[in-house]
């Protein structure tokens, strides 16, 4: 009997070490605005987490506008943003101008991405990732920062 509880008590403390009780959630932020005449812009940030830590993000930010310099302007940053990341594995992302819209979709898997080389490219990612976590609770900052409704 006494081999038994002992068996129980060592699977479960296993099962609690490794996170296997956690419940995977979901918060979606999201923003529209038009932030100037005839430019329109839709944020949507999905972050699933599982206790206090996330995940993966998966964000869409669409731009719209009938001035096609702007668009073209506005890509050209947006690349030049995350084009240091290009190699970094688990970190996709893709920018496309389609007529009168650009979407900008990015995905991040944090349980798996390499944090320290994220730091290594841009140090202000400090700000969010520590000890190679990100809070759930910090990320929700940042995204109220620019103006979302998290839910």
């Amino acid at each position: 009997m006494k081999k038994k509880v002992l068996l129980c008590a060592l699977i479960g403390a296993t099962l609690l070490a490794s996170g296997c009780g956690e419940k995977e959630e979901t918060m979606t932020c999201t923003r529209s605005a038009t932030i100037a005449e005839g430019i329109k812009m839709d944020l949507k940030y999905k972050v699933t987490y599982k206790g206090d830590y996330v995940t993966l993000v998966e964000s869409e930010e669409t731009v719209t506008s009938s001035n096609e310099d702007y668009l073209d302007e506005y890509k050209t940053k947006v690349e030049s943003l995350y084009s240091p990341y290009k190699d970094v594995e688990f970190y996709n992302y893709d920018v496309k101008v389609d007529g009168d819209k650009l979407t900008s979709k990015t995905s991040i898997n944090y349980e798996k991405i390499d944090t320290k080389k994220m730091i290594e490219i841009d140090s202000a990612n400090s700000s969010l990732i520590k000890d190679g976590k990100v809070k759930v609770d910090d990320i929700k900052s940042v995204y109220a920062a620019l103006g979302t409704t998290c839910e």
